[in-house]
């Protein structure tokens, strides 16, 4: 009881001792961190993101949202540890938010609070994730804010919340196109919330108008780079990629003829994979340098073929110039052949996913040598001159140690997978929903809601990698706990008791 004074305190005061305990801690740790890695981690997206926000770029392979998050902070500092403070701060913010909210909602007892403040506050895995120069972290801390405005929506409605919602909502999605789904989850919130139809409709007209009028804005802004009037030009890239990834395995027995206009695309692709060339599959993404994406960066691939033979041999691939105009193009040659053989595309792209999904690959987030020094191209010094440096050389002793931290991490995101899976089915097959409040419903049919069609979502679209899972692990780890606290609490054992 003397090391845990926090159970012999008050709801509110319990949660104003969680507030200063998460903000001692997390500024500490922080300062202790950057002591010992001064410069950020920089990877191949992080080039995109700096160029993006050097050259004040409205459209992009990318989303613009983190470019424009680097180059405000910009306005007040161009210091690399300015920038991933800021990121660290928000983060750390939105995760007392997030923990305050829940422990309103869900009415979590004591033990289960200290253990949710425990894996959100003493987690090295969102300190190292703030030091990466990528829209990971951002994007977990405004989804967590825009979660906790949802419940706290159906708590307590007001004007101020629906309008908070919006706003998130469409920062959310000029992070990361992640976010197509979230509109869905807004209005089942604004529906089943208890307030007048007059602001439901004000909720749903404000959150749609926002967002309209951004992918307008957006692809009014692709067709002035590109001459395409787009939203977005990656996923076209992406989905003919995914395409190729299941057709390298029916290729000997597709005879089938193709649309006039993809003919030319088609037999480079025939041929490709009837000659030598390099085997990759989703089942082995930790194999190849691209992780899912091979088809699309490989300067063999047919659709690099196809852009040269469109641009000329020499074409600058990083110039987003010269890429987007085909990714209308490519999307419609890689719908074409999913819609055609969905069965290969099951067996080859979607049930590898589930398992990428189910057992992340750590990605950067393992030993990758190239989080340690600057390019030396074009990119490398736009980055040089943005903040300033010469290089972010580390100590090898210090990059071992990060890897020896983070080495865990797939295997524990598995166990969590599994585990909210695995309750989830004992919590609606045992009945427990019956059991507690509405509010505690809807605030699990949301989280949960979210968690689901994440997955589904991604194993139709992309392998999943360790860094897309942060806020969704949060929000499974999250229900988790209660499923566990709920059937721990109605379990024949613990009433005997």
């Amino acid at each position: 009881m003397r090391f845990f004074p926090i159970f012999t305190l008050t709801r509110q005061r319990e949660n104003l001792y969680y507030i200063i305990t998460a903000i001692i801690f997390s500024l500490s740790a922080w300062i202790v961190f950057k002591k010992l890695y001064p410069y950020p981690f920089i990877t191949i997206d992080s080039y995109y993101y700096i160029g993006a926000a050097f050259e004040n770029a409205n459209a992009c392979s990318w989303p613009i949202g983190y470019s424009k998050f680097i180059r405000l902070v910009g306005f007040l500092s161009h210091s690399h540890t300015l920038l991933v403070t800021i990121q660290y701060l928000i983060l750390q913010a939105s995760l007392i938010y997030f923990f305050i909210t829940i422990r309103e909602i869900l009415q979590l007892r004591k033990i289960t609070s200290l253990i949710l403040f425990i894996v959100l506050f003493l987690n090295p895995l969102f300190i190292y994730g703030s030091n990466h120069i990528m829209s990971d972290l951002l994007f977990c801390s405004l989804s967590l804010c825009w979660i906790c405005t949802l419940l706290r929506i159906l708590k307590f409605p007001t004007l101020n919340h629906i309008i908070m919602q919006a706003i998130l909502l469409t920062a959310i999605f000029s992070i990361r196109y992640t976010a197509l789904f979230f509109p869905i989850i807004t209005v089942i919130v604004l529906l089943i919330s208890k307030q007048s139809v007059k602001r439901k409709i004000i909720g749903i007209i404000l959150t749609f108008l926002l967002l309209g009028l951004f992918i307008q804005f957006t692809r009014i802004k692709m067709e002035e780079v590109s001459g395409v009037r787009q939203f977005p030009s990656a996923a076209g890239w992406k989905q003919a990629c995914n395409a190729l990834y299941m057709y390298a395995n029916i290729v000997e027995t597709d005879t089938a003829p193709v649309p006039e206009r993809f003919k030319m695309l088609h037999q480079l692709t025939k041929s490709y994979f009837k000659n030598q060339h390099t085997h990759v599959d989703l089942y082995h993404i930790d194999q190849e340098f691209t992780t899912d994406s091979f088809y699309v960066a490989a300067y063999e691939s047919p659709l690099m073929q196809y852009l040269r033979i469109k641009k000329g041999e020499d074409v600058d691939i990083f110039d987003f110039k010269n890429i987007a105009p085909l990714g209308p193009f490519f999307n419609s040659y890689g719908n074409y052949l999913i819609t055609h053989h969905p069965i290969p595309y099951l067996l080859y792209v979607v049930l590898p996913d589930i398992t990428a999904y189910i057992s992340p690959f750590a990605e950067i987030y393992g030993m990758p040598n190239d989080l340690h020094y600057l390019w030396s191209n074009y990119m490398g010094t736009i980055t040089k001159n943005w903040f300033g440096i010469n290089n972010i050389s580390i100590p090898e002793s210090l990059i071992n140690i990060r890897g020896y931290i983070l080495r865990p991490y797939p295997t524990i995101f598995s166990i969590i997978h599994l585990t909210f899976f695995i309750s989830l089915i004992v919590f609606s097959c045992l009945k427990y929903y019956k059991k507690i409040d509405q509010i505690k419903k809807y605030a699990l049919a949301t989280t949960i809601s979210i968690c689901l069609s994440n997955f589904i979502f991604t194993v139709l679209s992309a392998a999943s990698v360790l860094r897309f899972q942060f806020m969704f692990i949060i929000l499974e780890f999250t229900v988790t706990l209660f499923f566990i606290e709920l059937i721990y609490k109605n379990s024949p054992l613990n009433q005997e008791n």
